[in-house]
């Protein structure tokens, strides 16, 4: 499972870049008020993934890091040929 809590002080092996789910996370909350959608209560990082938990709809969106390669230039994602 990818998408564990991490712990302070706690060193994981194959955790995501600190950076990379920054970027993830504003990436998101941009595309979700881009949209008019509500924005999530809590964001959690996983080691590496990004959670975002909507508590009183009992919703959550994970956003799995290992799915995509590097950033390129403008901060957008690789995947198998598609740009994100």
């Amino acid at each position: 499972m990818s998408c564990l809590v991490t712990y302070p002080g706690r060193i994981l092996h194959g955790v995501a870049p600190i950076d990379h789910k920054q970027l993830a996370e504003r990436r998101f909350l941009a595309l979700l008020e881009d949209s008019a959608l509500p924005l999530p209560d809590e964001v959690e990082y996983g080691t590496a993934c990004v959670r975002f938990l909507w508590l009183d709809r009992r919703v959550a969106v994970v956003v799995d890091l290992e799915e995509f390669g590097e950033t390129d230039a403008h901060g957008g994602y690789t995947r198998e040929g598609i740009t994100a």
